[in-house]
């Protein structure tokens, strides 16, 4: 009987399901979708009932194609952030806020005043922005203090599956550390931090490495899923330390640009590369999964979700696609114009900003004439998304780290116009993986180590990660790049007087 692994990765948009053997040759994958709710301008909630119910589906029909297998282990990654509130009988009280939901500007003066901001950067490895778990308690403390009086256990979305699956409450570094609440230094729940606003840290999950043996399936996951009640849960992480892993990363140096919903950059740096200008450049530093080292992320939150947004909403190519028996990605890219002329974009599509929580703007098609086309808006659209890519990737060399080598993953890594377009901004290679799954692939790679069948990661990555085409850059964008800077920046500042 052939052993498995399952890496389960629940995202904002949906959840996939990938088994795969101990060399991390995938059996197969499933993937389920869900949808944002949006209660009121601005708002956007995740359902976590939603979210539950589709990963039971999902592993439910991956257990029926498993047939004959060994189904050893699974370790869930997950996005950060958003909090699933419990009360003592585990009843779900309401929605979690995601990172794209643009409520609670107010928090962060308010958190500025009541700590100081370079202190909890140094101490939580985040700076201080509405999207983190903070500030999310701190406008539900103003506008629905019923529900948190009525709150027995905090989750992020991992632990929360990670919970449902096992009946355990355990939760890794990383993804801890998108609270805001957390020592990323001592790896511990900040009691200081939390006593400092109010929030009872102890109610978040117990913190373990990745890696930890959770426990069992419980009766209702092995009943909902179909997988055996023998099946050991091992603790995962944030969704960016699993794509990282599996994208092969395992020494200070390494970067990984995750292509999905939102582009995370993120490089692997040592404790002792931390320095002042983190906070001044407004970085994180996130514990990885290899004890000791650091990932500093920067990117930015509409990446792929602009390029759905786009083609499903304003080109709206899902029925053409149909009639064609074609993906509308792929569609959008045959038909994409090989020149997007004057026309700008700013993908500025959330009010929330990862990298500059001072942003104001929104986004913008800047330069269109009574001749402009979609397949021209869909290519400044590209183009936009690869200059903030850019933008990004300079913050690493102001600060003297190397770019060695790029390596993409996620689902737009799959594009090749995509992946030479960022190629030809950045003027360097970018090469993909044969997986371009790396969240799940470094999942199984969690698995392994857990299960024994390696010593560490670095000796995984050597099996499991295998590379696939490398893009070399052949146009030249130095000049549009350069309009682009000053076009964003004079936005920004519209937006600012406008205020």
């Amino acid at each position: 009987m052939k052993a498995a692994y399952i890496g389960l990765d629940v995202g904002t948009s949906g959840c996939k399901a990938a088994v795969m053997d101990e060399t991390g040759r995938l059996y197969m994958s499933v993937r389920k979708e869900y949808g944002f709710e949006m209660p009121g301008p601005g708002m956007v909630e995740l359902n976590p009932q939603t979210v539950w119910n589709e990963v039971c589906r999902a592993l439910s029909e991956a257990a029926g194609k498993c047939r004959g297998m060994e189904l050893k282990m699974l370790a869930v990654s997950s996005i950060g952030e958003a909090v699933v509130m419990t009360d003592r009988k585990g009843n779900i009280l309401r929605n979690g806020i995601t990172y794209l939901d643009g409520r609670g500007a107010w928090t962060s003066a308010y958190i500025r005043e009541k700590a100081d901001e370079k202190w909890l950067h140094s101490h939580t490895g985040v700076p201080v922005n509405p999207m983190y778990t903070l500030n999310r308690h701190l406008w539900l403390r103003k506008h629905q203090p019923d529900i948190l009086e009525k709150t027995a256990h905090y989750f992020l979305f991992g632990d929360f599956i990670t919970w449902k699956l096992t009946g355990e409450r355990m939760i890794d570094p990383s993804s801890a550390s998108r609270t805001m609440l957390f020592d990323a230094g001592g790896l511990s729940w900040s009691k200081e931090v939390g006593s400092r606003f109010g929030i009872p840290v102890e109610r978040f999950s117990q913190v373990e490495k990745t890696g930890t043996v959770v426990g069992t399936l419980c009766p209702e996951a092995t009943k909902r899923t179909g997988l055996p009640e023998t099946l050991k849960v091992v603790l995962g992480c944030h969704d960016q330390c699993s794509a990282l892993l599996g994208a092969g990363a395992v020494s200070p140096g390494d970067i990984m640009a995750g292509e999905g919903s939102t582009e995370s950059i993120n490089l692997i740096a040592g404790k002792e590369d931390f320095c002042k200008n983190f906070y001044e450049k407004q970085l994180c530093f996130e514990p990885y999964v290899i004890p000791g080292q650091y990932i500093v992320p920067v990117g930015q939150l509409s990446h792929g979700t602009s390029i759905r947004w786009f083609v499903k909403n304003i080109w709206r190519k899902e029925p053409e696609a149909d009639r064609r028996g074609k993906d509308i990605y792929e569609l959008a890219e045959e038909e994409c114009a090989s020149d997007s002329g004057e026309l700008y974009f700013l993908p500025y599509l959330s009010r929330v900003k990862s990298m500059d929580g001072s942003n104001p703007a929104l986004g913008v098609f800047l330069g269109l004439d009574v001749g402009t086309k979609a397949p021209q808006m869909y290519r400044a659209l590209l183009e936009g998304l690869c200059f903030e890519s850019r933008k990004n990737f300079e913050v690493f060399l102001e600060l003297g780290f190397p770019i060695r080598q790029i390596t993409a993953s996620g689902g737009c890594s799959r594009s090749s116009l995509f992946m030479q377009m960022k190629s030809d901004v950045l003027e360097h290679p970018v090469r993909i993986l044969k997986n371009p799954d790396a969240g799940t692939l470094g999942l199984g790679m969690v698995c392994a180590v857990a299960d024994g069948v390696y010593k560490d990661y670095t000796e995984a990555a050597n099996v499991f990660v295998q590379f696939g085409r490398e893009y070399s850059p052949q146009a030249d964008y130095k000049e549009k790049y350069r309009k682009y800077l000053a076009i964003s920046q004079w936005v920004k500042e519209l937006y600012r007087n406008l205020r």
